[in-house]
């Protein structure tokens, strides 16, 4: 038991970045926009959303409502980590800009991980991580958006965005 433990906090440690969170008077304005388009969900990407909401629902907190195009202005950041191999909040303040032009997000923030293979091992990992868990649990919060791809090597990696409108 103690190896397990030891070995996902490695894994944890190695796979979560610290989440990012901007105001809107935070915008760098010099940053240019991602063309936002509609994204469509998989199952096991619907599945980690709704943890989300459950988890949110059981503390008594609102729970949010998916927009897809955050989830397309996440799938970038997927795109972009696995072109990196590495989770990484490279470029957030660009993917801000474009929720605040693009569906009129007054506040962003994200979740990202890299390497857990099921819905409810990413989670427990965001909540095992204060500033993830804030992220997941804050009430500032309203919508959210997520994607999960994978490399060729069937690494997955995750962007949770959050925004209040």
């Amino acid at each position: 038991m103690m190896f397990l433990r030891s070995l996902v906090v490695l894994c944890f440690s190695i796979s979560l970045m610290s989440c990012s969170s901007e105001d809107a008077s935070e915008t760098n304005t010099t940053q240019s926009s991602i063309a936002l388009n509609k994204y469509t969900h998989s199952a096991f990407e619907l599945e980690v959303l709704d943890l989300v909401n459950q988890d949110r629902a059981s503390k008594g907190l609102n729970t949010l409502t998916i927009i897809s195009e955050i989830s397309y202005v996440a799938s970038t950041h997927d795109d972009y980590m696995i072109t990196q191999g590495a989770a990484s909040h490279d470029n957030f303040e660009q993917r801000s800009a474009s929720l605040k032009s693009g569906v009129g997000a007054i506040l962003v923030s994200e979740n990202v991980a890299s390497g857990f293979s099921t819905p409810a091992s990413v989670l427990a990992a965001w909540k095992a991580s204060t500033t993830h868990k804030a992220n997941l649990e804050s009430t500032s919060h309203t919508h959210f958006g997520l994607a999960v791809k994978a490399d060729a090597a069937g690494k997955k990696y995750y962007t949770l965005m959050f925004i209040r409108k």
